[in-house]
């Protein structure tokens, strides 16, 4: 979830950057015989491209909190933690760069076209919004990872679900463990986002159908706590 909203924000920061550049530098515009700063409908076309900025802030940030107010309902869970020490560090790490990153296109597109405010607007929307996550995951126990009868949850830097319906196989490679489906579909979950990571795949083995899938041997020699 994280993933893909910051592959849409990066996506559409080339054409904002050009945009940005052209109208404020104003640079000639061969093509339409104009220059950046003589492009019609310029409120328009900020407040758009605003807009693709602030879509998936919204998205992730409505994602990001949903999932730490539900792992916060503890009965909701048969085992519900706090994630690991080595993941909140990183996970705070990742979420400081992104944030700078917002802080630097919000100050840099001020300074090329500071009639823009659209533009820098949405990108001063997301620095605080991802701030104030990173704040909130840095104090206390508001990051957690949880298990139900139907699936593992994780909020921290993002947002995941693994459901327990049509698994098939459960295996481990290096710090992730991957569900594997019906119809070949994979998605896979952090396992060192658990401070004890045989208890949280003791509480998993207990949710999932044994006739069904099959444990491969590199989660089972956690189990039996062979390096």
């Amino acid at each position: 979830m994280n993933k893909a909203a910051n592959i849409a924000i990066l996506f559409f920061t080339f054409p904002i950057l050009l945009f940005s550049i052209f109208v404020g530098y104003d640079l000639p515009l061969e093509m339409l015989k104009t220059t950046g700063a003589q492009i019609p409908y310029q409120p328009i076309i900020g407040g758009a491209l605003a807009a693709l900025i602030f879509i998936p802030t919204f998205w992730r940030s409505t994602k990001r909190w949903y999932g730490v107010s539900l792992l916060r309902q503890k009965s909701r869970f048969v085992w519900n933690e706090p994630i690991s020490q080595v993941r909140k560090q990183r996970a705070l790490t990742y979420n400081l760069l992104e944030a700078l990153v917002l802080l630097a296109l919000c100050f840099g597109i001020y300074k090329i076209y500071n009639q823009g405010w659209p533009i820098y607007l949405a990108y001063g929307i997301a620095f605080l919004d991802s701030m104030v996550y990173t704040l909130a995951g840095a104090k206390g126990n508001n990051w957690r990872i949880g298990i139900t009868k139907k699936a593992v949850v994780l909020a921290d830097r993002e947002v995941k679900v693994v459901y327990f319906t049509g698994l098939r196989k459960i295996e481990k490679a290096q710090d992730t463990l991957y569900f594997n489906y019906i119809k070949d579909l994979q998605m896979d979950m952090p396992i060192v986002a658990a401070e004890n990571q045989k208890e949280f795949l003791e509480q998993l083995m207990q949710h999932i159908d044994h006739n069904k899938v099959y444990v491969d041997q590199s989660v089972k020699k956690i189990l039996q706590n062979i390096d």
